[in-house]
């Protein structure tokens, strides 16, 4: 692929949208241009049929402008809770290593070893988590733990998975880190193909974020549910959509996400309406040994 750079005045300078919410830092106005000056590239050299390869660049070019979609929507729904510059990933992350390196060849080769012995209950596991659900967190709470039956927790989660997503994005361009099967062509996914960039796992972050927030409603059952959180994450390796350095790195922004959260006021003042709910309605089951508050 040649590269080609976009000087300040150009046709394409001149026209780069400010479709990104970039107000508070003069360094995310950089990381945006940044991102757009690769997407205006990845056009040119689509388009172009001198240098063109459609088919090899067509999935990097559309997960760019899916991001570009994105950001645009997050600046015209604001955050529920955190402000932009409450996470920043691009600092808190590093930057995953090279295709080339040998820490991804073995990355690559394990996920390769996993694919191999990866059993039918695991794939509908897998498919089970693509879209998310507090249903996620029933094999460790119980039946009784429902949207339907915790609405108050299913909203908190539900906004607060919102507001994760928002810097997971972020990360995602700025990183920009193709998936592994877009690498290496011995990896067949269980679950659908994304169109989104690796690195960090949404997955992952959003796994231990719930997980974070549940274990503050039933700590006697903290351990299970940040293992079952966890889980989440190495589930899309399972399933051959994630490299286990895009796992690791989602959590540690969740992890991030989630202590932004509680050290937010109207987070921690809906937080605590929840629980309020997830004690009256647990009081009323038959609870098993272990579960429960403190």
């Amino acid at each position: 692929m040649r590269h080609f750079s976009v000087k300040s005045g150009s046709v394409f300078s001149n026209r780069i949208p400010n479709c990104f919410p970039t107000r508070t830092s003069h360094e995310k106005r950089r990381q945006t241009l940044c991102a757009l000056k690769n997407l205006w590239q990845l056009l040119y050299i689509t388009l172009n049929p001198t240098e063109s390869n459609f088919m090899k660049n067509r999935r990097h070019l559309l997960s760019m402008i899916l991001l570009l979609l994105a950001a645009t929507a997050a600046r015209a729904e604001k955050l529920n809770f955190l402000s932009e510059t409450a996470v920043d990933p691009v600092k808190l992350l590093p930057a995953p290593a090279s295709r080339d390196s040998e820490e991804v060849k073995a990355e690559l080769d394990a996920m390769v070893a996993i694919q191999a012995t990866r059993t039918k209950e695991q794939v509908a596991r897998c498919c089970s988590e693509v879209k998310p659900t507090i249903a996620e967190f029933q094999d460790v709470l119980g039946p009784w733990f429902t949207p339907e039956n915790l609405p108050k927790l299913a909203r908190l989660l539900k906004k607060a998975e919102h507001d994760s997503k928002y810097f997971v994005g972020a990360a995602k361009v700025h990183f920009d880190r193709k998936r592994p099967y877009d690498e290496d062509s011995r990896i067949h996914p269980a679950t659908e193909l994304e169109n989104t960039p690796a690195y960090p796992s949404g997955h992952a972050t959003r796994g231990l974020l719930d997980a974070k927030i549940l274990a503050k409603l039933a700590p006697r059952r903290r351990a299970e549910l940040l293992e079952r959180g966890r889980q989440i994450g190495w589930d899309r390796v399972i399933a051959g959509v994630h490299h286990p350095s895009d796992i690791v790195a989602g959590r540690v922004l969740g992890q991030a996400v989630a202590q932004a959260l509680f050290d937010c006021k109207q987070f921690q003042d809906e937080f605590d309406a929840a629980k309020a709910e997830f004690d009256a309605v647990q009081s009323r089951q038959a609870e098993p040994a272990g579960v429960g508050n403190d």
